[in-house]
């Protein structure tokens, strides 16, 4: 909180000097790259303030039909720990789940709770993010993951909080900046190679299957 209160303070002369570092010449690369990185960061958490909305309330909802006490209170706690990747879900989940269990002297109470995360949970990874997020980030889903295990483990929790808008800077940069290219290469979802390059290597190393795929695809998309 204090190293934000002063980033926030002092973001003008911060601003100047990340120019600075990235090159006086580059004054208008280095405004286009600062201001990239804030659109995709700004669009990354709006989808997912959209997304954990979404799951959010159902959550609530749903809790409040099976009977679980203080419905509303595990709907926006399920809403609010989803920004944390990974660790959030389960996190929200092990509190009613386990109150349930402790509340009805039966199972069907416990089962319908654990049904209602597991399907809500399903639904928002394989059709929410998907279809909301799309290219807002512009990282792969592996950049994703490496980058959660990275500042996680250099900052905890807040590391695992902030790897995303981390990374999608970091990546930003590395399109503007070409001696960190190999950032963007490496952790950017963008295609590196042209159809044609892929189609060589492809029959380089003997794999005829994926370069008749290669083919196929370059000519559908034509």
């Amino acid at each position: 909180v204090v190293f934000l209160f002063f980033v926030l303070l002092e973001r003008e002369d911060l601003r100047d000097r990340l120019i600075r570092l990235l090159g006086v010449g580059q004054v208008l690369r280095s405004t286009q790259a600062l201001d990239e990185a804030g659109r995709r960061v700004s669009r990354y958490l709006l989808m997912q303030l959209v997304v954990n909305a979404s799951y959010g309330v159902p959550i609530g909802v749903g809790l409040w039909l099976i009977g679980v006490p203080n419905a509303l209170l595990w709907g926006l706690l399920a809403g609010v720990l989803r920004f944390i990747p990974y660790l959030g879900p389960f996190i929200a989940a092990l509190f009613p789940i386990t109150l349930a269990f402790a509340i009805d002297p039966g199972w069907s109470m416990l089962a319908w709770t654990v049904a209602l995360f597991l399907v809500l949970e399903v639904v928002s990874n394989n059709v929410l993010e998907p279809l909301l997020y799309g290219s807002s980030t512009g990282i792969s889903s592996l950049a994703i993951i490496m980058a959660a295990i990275f500042w996680a483990t250099l900052w905890g929790p807040i590391g695992l909080l902030l790897a995303t808008p981390l990374t999608v800077c970091i990546v930003v940069i590395g399109r503007y900046v070409p001696q960190l290219e190999f950032l963007g290469i490496l952790l950017g979802n963008d295609p590196v190679l042209a159809p044609e390059q892929r189609f060589y290597q492809r029959l380089v190393a003997g794999n005829h299957e994926e370069a008749l795929e290669v083919a196929e695809d370059y000519l559908e998309a034509a």
